[in-house]
């Protein structure tokens, strides 16, 4: 079950957003779409599974800018949400393959190389633990109550409406379709 709520200033939501968020952005988007994360967050996981082609389908024909902003609620995550930045960092798309895996990995119960990404060093996951920890502060500023939690909104009419928790696909899609006309 979700918790939605209205966003009044969508365009301000993505100015914030754009400064810490992992962002895929259509040329001119109808949609802004911001997925707060964390990398083990059963809902997550499967929100990734069920709705994550769907979601960069939006992004790749130009409806939607998709952006994914570290909301790293579980202990002792945020190294492992730093190492994702750096892959996002050498290459968005690899970024996405990478998610999709980790979170495939997650929902069977087979994690096993998340212990050498959160454990790597160097100065990409250093610079990034700091950005990790903006992202999960505008979650908060942003009232984002846990993770996933989703805002959709149409930056023409500079409204849209947040999500928390998973709706399934069929009602995100639906939510998706009503703020797009």
């Amino acid at each position: 079950m979700s918790d939605e709520w209205l966003i009044r200033d969508v365009r301000g939501v993505l100015e914030r957003v754009d400064r810490v968020g992992l962002g895929f952005k259509a040329v001119n988007p109808r949609l802004l779409i911001v997925l707060f994360y964390d990398l083990h967050c059963p809902g997550c996981a499967i929100l990734e599974d069920e709705a994550g082609d769907y979601l960069m389908e939006l992004v790749n024909d130009g409806k939607a800018s998709l952006y994914f902003v570290d909301y790293p609620v579980h202990r002792g995550i945020e190294r492992l949400h730093a190492a994702f930045r750096c892959i996002y960092r050498r290459n968005p798309n690899t970024f996405i393959e990478s998610l999709r895996r980790h979170y495939e990995a997650y929902l069977s119960g087979k994690l096993d190389n998340e212990v050498a990404l959160a454990n790597a060093t160097g100065d990409c996951l250093n610079e990034e633990l700091p950005r990790v920890m903006e992202a999960k502060a505008l979650a908060k500023e942003l009232g984002a109550p846990g993770t996933p939690t989703l805002i959709i909104g149409n930056l023409v009419k500079n409204i849209g409406q947040g999500i928390f928790g998973y709706p399934g696909l069929t009602k995100l899609m639906k939510t998706i379709e009503e703020f797009y006309l």
